[in-house]
């Protein structure tokens, strides 16, 4: 039986630090974010992108808490900018499902995935 076509994506590494506080995930953001954005397995995504992942039935992830704080020194950011709403994207490893993680292998996803991130990133690595 052939696989279905999958893609191996890069999201905006917009961080250099994380912490869990109380279940939710603090990033450090260098700079504004791009809609997904993260660092191996830590991802979080834009409100817009996860209701667009999940109105088009995508499977493979769960949401949790995620907060982003800038940096003084951030790049592109005004000093009294507020960081945008962020959500956690805890992405499982069923190679089956349209998300998955690998340590191996990074971020998989399904083509149809992929429309939905290539619609909402701007800097998205495919």
């Amino acid at each position: 039986m052939t696989q279905p076509l999958r893609h191996i994506v890069e999201p905006d590494p917009a961080w250099d630090w994380t912490e869990e506080v109380d279940d939710v995930l603090v990033v450090e953001l260098s700079w504004p974010p791009d809609a997904l954005a993260g660092r191996l397995d830590e991802l979080v995504a834009s409100p817009a992108l996860v209701a667009a992942l999940t109105s088009g039935g995508i499977t493979g992830f769960r949401t949790a808490g995620a907060r982003g704080v800038y940096r003084e020194d951030s790049f592109d950011v005004d000093p009294d900018t507020p960081p945008p709403p962020l959500t956690r994207l805890l992405v499982g490893d069923d190679p089956a499902a349209d998300m998955s993680y690998a340590a191996h292998t990074g971020l998989s996803v399904s083509q149809r995935t992929l429309e939905i991130l290539r619609t909402h990133c701007e800097r998205l690595g495919s």
